[in-house]
This record gives structure tokens, C-alpha cells and sequence, in this order.
């Protein structure tokens, strides 16, 4: 900050002062979230040298703060609202009323005995206003109204000046701090670009916008387009409607030749667009559905002046999905409302698959039981509890492994249902998918796993890492109590117990002594040397691929864990050579940086395999099964609201703090913001059902709440 100068210096300490140590780091992500916007709000910038000072102008003129208004004076105007004589002629009249007169007066006391502005300016407040910051119903009793005529209208009056003052607060605030967010994402973005350049590296976004504005910006970009429309002839985009903005700026520029010199004698020369607005469900990486079709309108209207051809066909025909499971589609999103186009047009499918059957099922949702609280004294009395989704899972995985058992049939193909026909689809991973995996572990299904894990988050993963932990620090007890009960040595927790339990030093100096006693703890400590020694010398990988092939503990965890957790072994083994090409290999070098890298592996969950899938819609974008459960459907939340809204379409950013919302500009762009991410959620629902190539279950479970209205159960 110090680097930036004191406008730097100031912003950060206004926005930590407000957003608090824990929620900074997130609030400055999501902010820099947002690059393309705060670029184009500094771009059209022109007033002065900074651009943040022109970015509050315009937040305050929009969020309704008078000309040349400050805290101070905003503060004094509310002062003046109740002057101290109409105050002590106030108090006086209250403490002649009932009980709520008296506590009206007790409030106006403090106003009056206060003796800073900022004191005075809240007890005044909390007189005229009620918490919520709404004016009361009746300042004053009827009898002291009546023996003071005229003091209850002041009153009124003044509590609505009041309000309107504290919006005007409110929004000066709003302004400053919006700024002043913005200020510190541009600091950091600069920071970012800067480290890119030393690195001379790009990211995907560099490259979406660096070739836009190749294409866009400069007047000797006429060059790249000459020599990019020598052997250009077709364009073909692909899933138009998750296409972005800046990514369809390049798309326009590289068609505007072949609207150019469509004359006679031209060679043929072609843009075909494919997509479904229907479909578009990854607004969160800036697609925008409505877009499709905005660069159909300008394309169509291009070739109506170029005398070419341009055609829209629809796509209503699914060569997927059989008739009632399209049925039940069309009855679903019938409402104009469902945001599923941008003209709200009906849906209606045609399905190829004639006369072939299929069904749709909605089963009753699983409701959580009310437990009453558990006594201090026997804190494990209703633990055994099932709750909503485990027997809703149980269900799941009965009527599955009931249809394997009964060998039901899958009518359109007369063939025995099998388990890779069956495909689980969430709209979030928690708390659902790690419950439907174990119940289907525990009919002896064949599941494939979760489409997308964290690597540091498996078992088999973070067993491995408390083996480092432990050859590191022989004195963790905690890491070598894990390792010691993993399937890397496997013992019990009595082992364990019987072990260390009354121990006079470290749990290793304790199974040292015990090794002689029982060769159990003998092998096992005699692995542990091993491994410590070879840890002293070989790099990450080595020492870990030894220890799961050599040592035979590969097969140990995938005979207790399943064979998806080879998946996480594997990436775990492709980190550790990544870290050894790039790093010093140590073994606490590695484990520091796995800790800190925390990655993530995407599944292929197309593979061919005969197993259950369990995956997110999003996941599942392009798949399809014979038989789709539905089975979190209860449920309207979203990933949160985000912290920066724009007040609309090329307007300045607006950081949704507190209270932000009592402002009608702040208002409207959020429930602008919740329209969207309904339609956006209806979407995803299209998505979900059409999977579906037979049959469809849908189902759900519910929490203490009643479910979200709106939730795809009730849709």
C-alpha cells in the first residue's frame, strides 16, 4: 500500500475497517473477479487524473447523495432536526405519559446529556426511529399528543427527514467504500500483471482479451485482419450460449470481412452458430445466453445489407430423450417465467424416439425429524439418528440394487438394467454425494465416485500425508496415531489403545517398547525405520512409489478405501513429480506445498465403465444415461450473493455490505441479480432432466426449514 501512495494507503484501511480480518481475502478475490468491469469503468473515466475519484462521483449522483454533501454535513442536518429546546420541550411532555412515553424519554435523555456529534446523531436516531431504521407508528401516547398539540406532527416530520438522512449516510458510505474496493482490486490486478510479465506468461483470460483487442482496437489491426481473411472461409462456434462477451468481440471481428465482399462472383464463405439458450448454465465464467442471440439479430441484419443468406434453425427435435420424459419437460418449463429463452417463447420438444417407452417418477421427499436437544449429561442419546439424506441415499441405492438383483429390464433396448446405466445428478456436491457413495458402497454397487475431488481431501491421500508428517516429527503423536490405524500398517484403535494408553513418553518411544511383546507392533515399527530412512534420501516421488508398489501399500488402501481412491493416489503421485522437476525434492518441501496448493482433479466420467455415476449438472453438461435421479431437488441456495453488483449494464460496481439494499439503485440491482440466477438455476434444471434417455426419478430431501419456494421439487 505504501508503494501506491496515501489514495492507496486510505482505501485499504477504509475497506479492512469495514469488511473485517476474515472476510478481506475473499471480498479483494471477488472483487478482482470482476476485471473486465473495473477496466471498462476506468477506461470511461475522462474527468481527472484519477479515475476511483470519478468512479464515487458517479456512485453518489446514482445512489441519490445531495451535491457537495459530507458525513460532517449530513451529520449536522441531523442534528438540526431536533433542536435542544424542542428536545427539553419533548422530554418534558413524555415524562408525563405511560411506560412507552417514559422509555421514549429515557432515549431523548441520552441525546440531550451526549457531547459529541456522533453520540447526539445516534441517540436521536435510536428516538426517532425504530431498529430496522423505520419511523415509529406513534411516536407519543394519544393523551400526551392531545395535551401538546403540534409536537406529535414534529415529530413525524422530523423521523421521515430522518430516514432520508440516513439513506443519504448510507450511500455516501456505499460510494466510499465501493471506491475504495475498486482502488485495491486495480492495485492487485496491477500487481498480478505484473508478475505475469516477469514471468512472461499469459492466463486464459489474457488471451480472450489480448485477441480482441488485437482485432478491435488499433487501426493497424487492419494488417491482421487482411492476412487472417486470406484463407478464412468458415467460422464455426460451438456452444454458442455459454459463449461471453469479449469472446463473441473476437468472433464479430473475424466476420466482418465476409460481410464485406459477399458480392457476386465472392467465394462461398460461412458462420454457423450451434447452441441452445436453454442450456447456457456457466453464467458464473461470464456466459450470457441473451448474447446468442443479440449476434444473430446483428449477423442477420449483415447479411440482409450484404443481399446473403442467413437462416435460424431450430433445434426442437431430441434425438436423446423419449417422448414422456419430454413431456414432463415441456409441462415443467410451460411458464414464460421459467427464463429458459430470452423471448420467453414455449417450450416444445419433438422427440425422434418414436414409440419407444420411458417413464417419470416423483417420488415423497425425506424430511429431517425434529430430535430434541441432547442432555449435557448424555451427550450421544439420539446420535444414532438417520437423518434425511442418508435414508434418502438408502432408497436410492435399495431400488437400484433391486433392479440389479430382479434383472428389471430396459424396455426401449430389451436388456437387463445395468449399473453403468445409472447416472446421480446433484446441484451441489454437499452433503448429498459422499452420503450417496457410502450407501451405495454399502449394497455392494459399483460406483465410480465423485466427478471432481480435492486431492488433500481423500483418505487415501491424507494418510499418505500424516506417514510424511510423521518420518518428519517422529514426536506427532497425532500423525503416527492416523498412520498407525490406516490401512498403511493396520492396526486397531485397541492396538492403539493398549499401546499408548498411560504411555510415560512419545506413542513411537511406546510401540518401541512393545515391539518385542507382539510381532504386530514389531513389523510395524520395522516399516517405519525403513521408511524413515529412505525419506532421509529420496525425492517425494521415489519415496512414495516405493512405498505404495514395493511395499505393497497401494493394494492395502484400495482394499479399504475402494478403487476410486486410486484416482487420488495417482494425482498424488503426479504432484510429487511435478514437485521434483521444480523444486529442490525434499520431503517437507513437498508437503508444505501440497498443503498450500490444494488442488483439485476433474474425473472423466464418460469412460465406459458399468458403474453408478454421482455428479454435479454442471459436471454432467454433454452426458447422458437411461436412468437420471434427481434427488436434490429441495433446495433454492445458491453459492451466496456476490459482493460487488454493477447498477447496471457498463455502471459502476457496488459493494453489497449491510444494509446496502434500503437504497432503491442497490435494491434493484440485486433483485436484477436474483432474477438471474433463478433463470440461470431453471436452466440448470433443463439441463438436469434432459440426461435422461428413459426414465427419470425425481426426489428429495428437506431440512428443519420447509423447502425453498421456487425449488425444482415444487417446479
Amino acid at each position: 500500500a505504501n508503494a501506491g501512495g496515501g489514495e492507496l494507503r486510505d482505501a485499504l484501511q477504509k475497506v479492512v475497517a469495514l469488511a473485517g480480518e476474515t472476510r478481506f481475502d475473499t471480498l479483494l478475490t471477488d472483487a478482482m473477479s470482476k476485471r473486465e468491469e473495473i477496466a471498462g469503468l476506468i477506461g470511461a473515466a475522462v474527468a481527472g487524473p484519477d479515475p476511483f475519484e470519478e468512479i464515487e462521483a458517479r456512485l453518489k449522483r446514482q445512489l441519490g447523495v445531495p451535491g457537495g454533501a459530507t458525513d460532517d454535513s449530513l451529520s449536522e442536518a441531523m442534528l438540526g432536526l431536533v433542536a435542544n429546546d424542542l428536545a427539553q420541550r419533548l422530554h418534558a411532555a413524555l415524562l408525563e405519559g405511560s411506560i412507552n412515553d417514559l422509555k421514549s424519554a429515557d432515549r431523548l435523555s441520552e441525546y440531550l446529556l451526549a457531547t459529541t456529534n456522533q453520540a447526539k446523531s445516534e441517540a436521536l436516531t435510536a428516538y426517532l426511529l425504530t431498529g430496522k431504521g423505520e419511523p415509529f407508528k406513534n411516536p407519543m401516547t394519544k393523551a400526551v399528543a392531545t395535551a401538546h398539540p403540534g409536537l406529535n406532527e414534529l415529530v413525524k416530520r422530523a423521523a421521515e427527514d430522518a430516514v432520508t438522512l440516513l439513506r443519504q449516510r448510507l450511500a455516501l458510505k456505499l460510494a466510499s467504500a465501493s471506491a475504495a474496493l475498486l482502488r485495491l482490486a486495480d492495485a492487485a490486478l496491477g500487481h498480478y500483471a505484473h508478475g505475469k510479465s516477469r514471468a512472461a506468461a499469459l492466463d486464459y483470460d489474457d488471451l480472450i482479451s489480448r485477441a480482441a483487442g488485437l482485432l478491435t482496437s488499433a487501426a493497424d489491426t487492419r494488417w491482421v485482419l487482411f492476412k487472417l481473411d486470406g484463407g478464412l472461409d468458415h467460422i464455426l462456434v460451438d456452444e454458442a450460449q455459454d459463449t461471453s462477451p469479449p469472446q463473441w468481440r473476437i468472433i464479430t471481428a473475424l466476420a466482418e470481412e465476409f460481410f464485406a465482399d459477399a458480392g457476386a462472383g465472392a467465394r462461398l464463405r460461412t458462420v454457423f452458430a450451434v447452441g441452445d439458450e436453454k442450456q447456457s448454465i456457466y453464467g458464473f465464467q461470464g456466459a450470457r445466453p441473451e448474447m446468442f442471440q443479440r449476434i444473430a439479430r446483428e449477423f442477420e441484419a449483415q447479411a440482409a445489407s450484404a443481399a446473403a443468406r442467413f437462416e435460424r434453425v431450430p433445434l426442437n427435435r431430441s434425438f436423446r430423450t423419449v417422448a414422456p420424459v419430454l413431456g414432463a419437460v415441456d409441462a415443467v418449463f410451460a411458464a414464460p417465467a421459467a427464463g429458459l429463452t430470452t423471448g420467453g417463447e414455449t417450450i416444445r420438444h419433438e422427440a425422434h424416439r418414436i414409440g419407444q417407452a420411458g417413464l417419470v417418477e416423483i417420488w415423497p421427499t425425506e424430511k429431517t425429524e425434529d430430535m430434541p436437544a441432547a442432555e449435557p449429561w448424555s451427550p450421544l442419546v439420539g446420535a444414532g439418528a438417520v437423518g434425511a439424506p442418508e435414508r434418502l441415499a438408502a432408497r436410492i441405492a435399495g431400488a437400484i440394487a433391486d433392479w440389479l438383483a430382479k434383472g428389471e429390464r430396459l424396455g426401449s433396448q430389451d436388456r437387463p438394467i445395468t449399473a453403468g446405466d445409472v447416472l446421480i445428478l446433484l446441484r451441489k456436491r454437499q452433503p448429498f454425494a459422499t452420503v450417496m457413495i457410502r450407501a451405495l458402497k454399502a449394497r455392494g454397487l459399483p460406483v465410480a465416485g465423485a466427478d471432481r475431488i480435492r486431492v488433500t481431501e481423500q483418505i487415501a491421500v491424507e494418510d499418505l500425508v500424516s506417514l510424511g508428517n510423521f518420518l518428519l516429527l517422529p514426536e506427532d503423536d497425532l500423525a503416527l496415531a492416523e498412520v498407525l490405524v490406516s490401512p498403511l500398517i493396520g492396526l486397531t484403535d485397541d492396538d492403539l489403545f493398549a499401546a499408548g494408553h498411560q504411555r510415560k513418553g512419545s506413542l513411537w518411544s511406546a510401540f518401541i517398547a512393545r515391539a518385542g511383546d507382539d510381532p504386530r507392533y514389531a513389523e510395524a515399527v520395522e516399516s517405519l525405520k525403513r521408511w524413515r530412512s529412505e525419506a532421509d534420501f529420496l525425492p517425494p516421488f521415489e519415496f512414495y512409489k516405493r512405498l505404495l508398489d514395493r511395499d505393497g501399500r497401494r493394494a492395502r488402501l484400495l482394499a479399504r478405501l475402494g478403487p476410486e481412491a486410486g484416482d487420488a493416489i495417482d494425482e498424488f503421485l503426479n504432484l510429487a513429480i511435478r514437485f521434483d522437476a521444480d523444486e529442490p525434492p525434499s520431503l517437507q518441501g513437498f508437503l508444505d506445498w501440497l498443503s498450500r496448493a490444494a488442488p483439485e482433479i476433474k474425473r472423466d466420467m464418460d469412460q465406459g465403465r458399468d458403474d453408478v455415476r454421482v455428479m454435479t449438472v454442471h459436471g454432467a453438461k454433454g452426458l447422458e444415461a437411461p436412468i437420471v435421479f434427481l434427488p436434490d431437488t429441495c433446495s433454492t441456495r445458491g453459492a451466496g450473493s456476490p459482493a460487488l453488483l454493477a447498477l447496471g449494464d457498463g455502471e459502476p460496481l457496488v459493494w453489497m455490505m449491510k444494509d446496502a439494499t434500503i437504497l432503491a439503485p442497490v435494491a434493484a440491482a440485486r433483485d436484477a441479480n436474483s432474477d438471474a440466477d433463478r433463470h440461470e438455476r431453471n436452466r440448470l434444471l433443463y439441463v438436469a432432466m434432459t440426461r435422461a434417455r428413459d426414465r427419470l426419478y425425481v426426489t428429495g430431501f428437506e431440512g428443519v426449514r420447509p423447502r425453498g419456494p421456487g425449488c425444482w421439487y415444487d417446479l
